[in-house]
């Protein structure tokens, strides 16, 4: 098994990003400088989080993947519980801890693009928006397994859990940043 979007895929993905920055400054000059680095910056998070959620692309596909489903919520505390029981802290149960810890982080950048690119104000519409873009991330794990396009991968409720809770609470902080500080420092001008 071979993967190509470890090297060429991601080259061929930042060197489109830098032509499109190189044709966007072309056409706008200076204005609105800020906004649109923001931007750039999104867009190269997004192409972060594909690299890091699905990995290489296998070449030639797969042929014995297995998807796997896992839907119990918050199986992770019961199963780092038994690990922790049952052998102790040994590496399997630090990686497990790393995991869950590295799901909730994924998608705070996310909370953060919501409210300060995008200027999400409605909270539930946040939440909405983090959580399909964690379901859409554990379909495409799961059918680009069964298809066999990358290693075997689960469909997991609790990375579905930790990435939107981290994605809503850096939402939140957020708000209440703007609402805090730039509030009284600005006069309402974010």
């Amino acid at each position: 098994m071979h993967t190509i979007y470890d090297f060429a895929f991601a080259v061929i993905l930042i060197f489109s990003l830098i032509l499109y920055i190189i044709i966007d400054f072309k056409r706008n000059g200076k204005s609105n400088l800020v906004r649109r680095i923001l931007f750039y910056s999104f867009i190269f998070y997004l192409l972060i989080v594909a690299r890091l959620t699905i990995g290489g692309i296998w070449i030639p596909l797969s042929k014995d993947n297995e998807p796997s489903v896992q839907l119990v919520p918050f199986y992770f505390l019961k199963d780092l519980f038994l690990m922790y029981r049952y052998v102790g802290i040994d590496w399997f149960f630090w990686n497990s801890l790393k995991l869950t810890f590295f799901n909730f982080i994924m998608l705070m950048p996310l909370g953060v693009y919501l409210s300060f690119l995008f200027k999400i104000e409605s909270k539930i519409k946040a939440f909405l928006i983090v959580f399909l873009v964690s379901f859409m991330i554990e379909t495409v794990q799961l059918s680009f397994t069964y298809i066999g396009l990358i290693r075997p991968r689960t469909f997991n409720v609790d990375d579905i859990i930790m990435n939107s809770m981290g994605g809503y609470i850096a939402f939140l902080l957020c708000v209440l940043l703007k609402k805090v500080y730039f509030d009284k420092r600005l006069g309402n001008k974010i």
